[in-house]
C-alpha cells in the first residue's frame, strides 16, 4: 500500500489485474499446500492459495512498477494543493498476557490535483506540511513506470 500512493492509478486497475492472474495461481499452489498439510486443513487450502497469490502478485506489480522506471522519461509536474488537513489515527500495543495499550498520532494529508484530473493524496512530515500554502503548489518528479504507469519520484516544495 505504500508503493500505492505514489503511482497515479485507481486502486480497482491492479487488483482486478491481479486478481485474474492469480486465479490459475491459485490452483498451482493448492496442491502444494495439500502436500505441505496432509489435508489437516481441507476447506482452507484453496482460500490460502487465492491470498498468498494475489497478495505476492500485487506487490510484485507496484515493486516492479516503481523500482524499474524509466528515469529518462522523467518531467517536473507543479500540482495545484487542493486540500490540506489531518488526520488522528490509532495504533494499538500488546503490553502484556491480556493487556493492551492504544496511542494515538497524527497524520498530516495534502490532497493534490495531478494533470488529468484525478485528486491524489500525499502524507507529509509536519515540517514540510506547515510550508504548504492551501492555494499553493509542490513540484512533484514524475517518471514512467515499468508498465507504463506514472510514478511521483520525489517531491519538493515551490516557493509561493
Amino acid at each position: 500500500m505504500g508503493l500505492h500512493s505514489f503511482t497515479i492509478i485507481e486502486w480497482w486497475k491492479p487488483a482486478a489485474g491481479c486478481l485474474l492472474l492469480s486465479l490459475p495461481l491459485t490452483w498451482w499452489l493448492a496442491r502444494y499446500l495439500v502436500r505441505l498439510t496432509g489435508h489437516y486443513l481441507k476447506y482452507l487450502e484453496y482460500p490460502a492459495a487465492f491470498v498468498i497469490s494475489f497478495s505476492v502478485l500485487l506487490l510484485a506489480f507496484y515493486s516492479i512498477n516503481y523500482y524499474i522506471s524509466d528515469p529518462s522519461s522523467g518531467y517536473e509536474y507543479d500540482a495545484p494543493v487542493v486540500r490540506k488537513y489531518s488526520e488522528v489515527r490509532k495504533r494499538t500495543y500488546k503490553t502484556g498476557r491480556r493487556g493492551y495499550r492504544e496511542e494515538k498520532y497524527t497524520v498530516y494529508i495534502v490532497e493534490l490535483q495531478m494533470n488529468d484530473g484525478k485528486i491524489k493524496k500525499l502524507e507529509k512530515p509536519l515540517g514540510e506540511y506547515n510550508r504548504i500554502k492551501r492555494n499553493g503548489s509542490i513540484r512533484l518528479r514524475m517518471e514512467d513506470g515499468f508498465f507504463r504507469i506514472p510514478v511521483i519520484k520525489m517531491t519538493t516544495n515551490l516557493p509561493n
